[in-house]
């Protein structure tokens, strides 16, 4: 074997192409001829082609019965189609017959060139690009780390590394994919610990803070509001930055999008995260000016009541001079009445906004945990990325969007935090029956080995509820989770492995805030 790509060039003239073979062997290409299509047939069926360059006019057999019978035989050669004919219906008749490549005479050797290229070496050429691309990125990440990162820059780097995440995974290098897995668990370090050093700082308003959830709606809604635009906030619950990246070209026909960054709250919980996306407030703020309205919160993240949303967004819009009552705003939980709200969507048209939360990761997390099946589909991160694609083509939001694409409403896509895959069991002591979420842990007498989780013991200087010495918080760092000592085994399996949320790591704060203007 030469490692030359083998063509069978077919066509009834094929003396009058002498350059244009001579032109292809120069580029390094072995090219067998045949001059009609019972030849080229024999020839495919005794050895071995990569691409088939073949006529569609030719005396006897034409070429579009050949390639009938070339796929018959070997559906995976890839054939193009050459042809002196530019009539729609010869080239839909070539289409739907699974042809490769369409070309019009007279063609040039560069045309030549190029579709063979373009269709035995494409993955090649894109894999080489993007190792390349990679090694170069690699190092600037790695001076980053090196750096004191201020917010801004921690949005551009995890930005990259997820859209790396998504790109490595075309290319299929397990080389690549270890050191880049190596890089992010290195930033997610570095993350926490900045995190850990600069979050009283920011709960504190001090200048540097990042773009908190808290800001969100001010950042990205009002705005638009106020001048006179109208707006459709989309809240995916638990959707991370690298899933919105691998579903954004899926709208880019329909809008144009401006991707940013928003952080989510500590405990990247949804009580905590949403009360904050939606109130525009610290949690403590919240529970401090209405102490029963932060209790029933709690209450009614547990049933699915979802009233206080609606109610907590009309505040922050009023406090902003923004004032509708109920009537005028639509809210609703997708999972419940996306289908019903899809077939009367032209009723809400003139509603200046409408919010719709989506409870998604832990919809999927569900689906994957009670399907043996689904677990071995999605093992890891990079699985959820697939299966989020997946579920959004097909998606009635999808259809939702589409809808407001054409009657110009302004889109604006976020998560209330993100989520992260867990594995590694971490010991923590407090009052089981009150603390079942497996990441972070609230109450009185909460003990645990910092090196695995953030422990609050001020939960004023963390915007949270409680006092001192009376409430605190454990919140697991990286990919721990909490299990109990005299349950270890229990809620170590039952946990890892699971795609959950509440913790301190890059994917669970950093999450999107993505603007989506129609086209």
């Amino acid at each position: 074997m030469n490692g030359k790509k083998k063509l069978l060039w077919v066509d009834d003239e094929i003396e009058y192409l002498r350059a244009h073979i001579l032109f292809m062997e120069e580029h390094g290409y072995e090219v067998e001829k045949a001059t009609n299509g019972d030849d080229a047939i024999a020839l495919i069926k005794q050895q071995h082609f990569d691409l088939v360059l073949l006529d569609e006019q030719m005396a006897g057999k034409d070429g579009l019965t050949t390639l009938e019978e070339i796929k018959e035989y070997d559906s995976t050669i890839p054939v193009v189609m050459v042809t002196k004919s530019e009539e729609e219906r010869l080239m839909e008749a070539a289409l739907g017959r699974n042809i490769n490549g369409y070309l019009t005479k007279p063609v040039n050797p560069s045309q030549i060139l190029s579709v063979c290229k373009s269709l035995l070496h494409s993955r090649a050429i894109r894999n080489t690009h993007i190792t390349s691309a990679y090694v170069r990125e690699y190092a600037e990440n790695k001076a980053s780390l090196m750096t004191n990162l201020t917010p801004s820059k921690w949005e551009k780097l995890y930005f990259r590394l997820c859209r790396w995440d998504v790109d490595l995974a075309t290319i299929k290098d397990q080389g690549l994919e270890e050191t880049h897995k190596n890089q992010v668990r290195e930033s997610t370090k570095k993350f926490i610990h900045y995190v850990e050093e600069n979050y009283v700082q920011w709960m504190g308003r001090r200048a540097g803070n990042p773009s908190l959830c808290t800001q969100s709606i001010k950042r990205k809604v009002i705005p638009a509001l106020q001048a006179g635009e109208k707006v459709c906030i989309v809240v995916m619950s638990g959707f991370r930055l690298d899933q919105w990246l691998m579903v954004q070209h899926i709208l880019e026909p329909y809008f144009k999008v401006d991707n940013a960054v928003a952080w989510a709250l500590l405990p990247t919980d949804a009580a905590v995260c949403r009360v904050a996306l939606f109130s525009g407030q610290s949690p403590r703020e919240f529970a401090l000016n209405k102490p029963a309205q932060w209790d029933l919160m709690l209450e009614a993240q547990e049933t699915g009541n979802i009233e206080f949303e609606s109610a907590l967004l009309l505040q922050q819009l009023a406090n902003a001079g923004l004032h509708y009552d109920s009537n005028e705003l639509m809210h609703m939980q997708y999972s419940d009445e996306s289908k019903k709200f899809l077939k009367e969507i032209e009723e809400h048209d003139d509603k200046p906004l409408i919010s719709i939360v989506v409870d998604f990761m832990s919809t999927l997390s569900q689906l994957r945990g009670e399907n043996p099946l689904m677990m071995e589909i999605v093992p890891n991160e990079s699985g959820f990325r697939d299966l989020t694609k997946i579920w959004f083509e097909s998606s009635n939001l999808l259809q939702i969007l589409r809808y407001y694409a054409t009657k110009n409403r302004k889109v604006v896509l976020t998560s209330d935090h993100g989520t992260i895959l867990v594995n590694s069991p971490a010991e923590v002591f407090c009052q089981e029956e009150k603390s079942p979420h497996p990441r972070v842990k609230m109450g009185k007498e909460i003990s645990c080995d910092e090196r695995h989780a953030l422990f609050v013991e001020s939960p004023e200087h963390y915007g949270l509820p409680g006092k001192a010495g009376e409430y605190g918080y454990a919140i697991a760092k990286d990919q721990n989770y909490f299990v109990y000592p005299n349950k270890f085994q229990y809620f170590g399996t039952k946990f890892k492995d699971q795609m959950v949320s509440g913790g301190l790591s890059l994917p669970e704060v950093l999450v999107p805030l993505v603007t989506l203007s129609a086209k």
